[in-house]
């Protein structure tokens, strides 16, 4: 029984692997149309429960939202998706690189920054710190391509950091605001921000911890278009409902979602498997999802479709060290389970 496996993975917390778990399956084939378990504390000094209100950072989950509002651009034509970069962004990018490519990661831009996210005592010093987009995204244009843009996939933050910085570019105001108006608002996504450089989360939220220590607060723009964002577990099945279902993206643009390159991806061997906005993970039984997971220093975040939306999977978890990977053991383990 699906209910029955989620269990014994959410486990109960805390323990020496996550201080909290909580997990959603809605649709229609699931019983009832939606099942949460949920285990550990939302606050480890007051020991408050987690549950559905609570608000955290989804890390990369970020992508999707901003990989709507490109394709939104191309769909009413203010964008092309094989345009090269250094059309809309001339002053800052001078490499064969198309719109397209930043958005299924085949740019060849190498993931590597002077905002070293990924390095925990690098993190626990500037946390605090407000980071610009070309801060962010410098060090990978400085760096030689990793691969011909196209013929390789890698992810890499410096992508939708190019992103934001593009819709920043084609709009005349800022990727916060067009998501704000163009998906938050309509979808009545209340739960849902995009904080830019306010280090605090609004009530009531996870908190999040790494190795000891609270880390809870820490500027946004450490992240910015490719992981800044907080929002619920209702809010994100919401989103997704509405992307894959068909109300954000007319269907000559949303196909553009699951359309995965075929090359190679280029650290850990095998194929491409990410989308523009979407990652496509087929299981051992066969069962084919659609989806994006989120990691920033407490959290890990994600979500996930059958592609007719029958079973839908949201998840975070409050590690207890943060780890390297974006898809950690346990993550696999959920997924593994919501769709035996």
């Amino acid at each position: 029984m699906t209910e029955a496996a989620l269990w014994r993975v959410v486990g109960r917390r805390a323990d020496g692997e996550a201080h909290a778990v909580l997990v959603r399956l809605t649709g229609s084939a699931v019983q009832g149309g939606s099942w949460t378990a949920g285990s550990g504390t939302a606050d480890l000094a007051t020991g408050e429960p987690i549950d559905l209100r609570h608000r955290f950072r989804i890390g990369g989950v970020t992508k999707t939202f901003v990989a709507t509002v490109v394709l939104q651009l191309a769909a009413e034509g203010r964008i092309g998706l094989d345009d090269p970069v250094s059309i809309h962004l001339p002053d800052l990018v001078r490499r064969p690189v198309t719109v397209r490519q930043l958005l299924n990661h085949t740019s060849g831009l190498a993931d590597e920054g002077d905002v070293r996210y990924n390095d925990t005592g690098w993190f626990l010093r500037h946390r605090l710190n407000t980071f610009t987009p070309e801060q962010r995204v410098a060090r990978a244009l400085r760096l030689p391509l990793l691969h011909p843009p196209g013929t390789r996939q890698q992810i890499a933050r410096a992508n939708y950091d190019l992103a934001g910085l593009l819709i920043d570019a084609v709009t005349g105001g800022s990727y916060r605001d067009e998501v704000e108006h163009r998906l938050l608002r309509p979808l009545g996504l209340t739960g849902t921000s995009l904080p830019g450089t306010d280090p605090t989360l609004p009530q009531p939220h996870l908190r999040g911890y790494d190795a000891g220590v609270d880390v809870t607060e820490q500027n946004p723009s450490i992240h910015g278009a490719a992981g800044e964002m907080v929002s619920t577990l209702p809010d994100l099945d919401r989103f997704l409902t509405a992307l894959v279902g068909g109300e954000l993206l007319p269907a000559e643009v949303r196909r553009v979602l699951f359309e995965v390159p075929a090359v190679p991806y280029l650290n850990g061997g095998g194929m491409a498997h990410a989308g523009a906005g979407l990652d496509r993970l087929e299981l051992p039984n066969g069962v084919v999802l659609w989806g994006m997971a989120g990691i920033v220093h407490g959290t890990l975040a994600g979500m996930a479709t059958t592609p007719d939306l029958g079973r839908r999977l949201g998840y975070v978890i409050s590690p207890t060290v943060r780890g390297t990977m974006r898809v950690p053991p346990m993550v696999h383990e959920l997924v593994a389970a919501a769709y035996t």
